[in-house]
């Protein structure tokens, strides 16, 4: 009697998992943004041979972009960058620019309007409700560091992957700070660019692309120039 009621109870939690599983993924797709990127041929044919990589960067709050959140290198002639909101809060010593983003504290998953506290040795806790309802809230304990969020995003492969979108360039003090994650992408074409690169000058020639209030927006690149396709 007691294995047939552990199977039981086995085959609900396995089921309960997938069903929440799907609604999760529902959830996902409902609520996941992409910018589709159009490149004319001749024009892929000459970034290809210069080494360029297609590049995105994400908005947070006033603040300038400052992280390449995506590093795009098997681009082809149409290209879709698709994320959601899913994110990640970390700590690190230093911005510095043209340079990857090191975490050097534990990473949290978080979610909007969810708060952690970064304790006395540097340790984020775990997130709890609280602080601005539509942003990433952090009260620090420990001393002058650096916050990093990151968001999901999908790469070339299909599989979802976390990279940080924002590093704050000055060092955060002791007490609360809140990150606002804006659905601002700029869009930019970069020699030598790696996921996770900190930059502190605006990108020449980039396209930003707004998307509050809708879930896609198409772009295309010809003669040296950005447009928006109009749908």
């Amino acid at each position: 009697m007691s294995m047939n009621l552990d199977k039981v109870v086995l085959e609900k939690n396995h089921s309960d998992f997938l069903q929440n599983t799907k609604e999760l993924k529902s959830l996902l797709g409902a609520t996941s943004k992409s910018v589709t990127v159009k490149i004319d041929p001749d024009e892929l044919t000459d970034l290809k041979n210069s080494g360029y990589a297609l590049c995105f960067a994400k908005k947070v709050g006033d603040n300038d972009y400052n992280v390449i959140w995506k590093s795009m290198k098997k681009y082809l002639s149409n290209n879709k960058f698709t994320w959601t909101p899913v994110y990640e809060i970390s700590g690190t010593n230093t911005f510095e620019d043209s340079v990857k983003v090191e975490a050097t504290t534990n990473t949290q998953v978080i979610g909007l309007g969810e708060r952690t506290v970064i304790d006395n040795v540097g340790l984020l806790s775990d997130p709890v409700t609280g602080g601005d309802e539509n942003s990433i809230n952090v009260k620090n304990e420990y001393d002058k560091i650096h916050v990093v969020i990151s968001q999901t995003s999908v790469n070339e492969k299909g599989s979802m992957e976390t990279t940080p979108i924002y590093v704050s360039k000055e060092q955060v003090i002791l007490g609360e700070s809140s990150y606002e994650p804006v659905e601002k992408v700029l869009v930019w074409f970069q020699a030598n660019a790696e996921t996770a690169t900190m930059f502190s000058e605006m990108r020449s020639n980039a396209i930003e692309i707004k998307l509050t209030g809708k879930s896609s927006d198409t772009v295309e690149y010809k003669d040296g120039k950005w447009s928006r396709v109009k749908e």
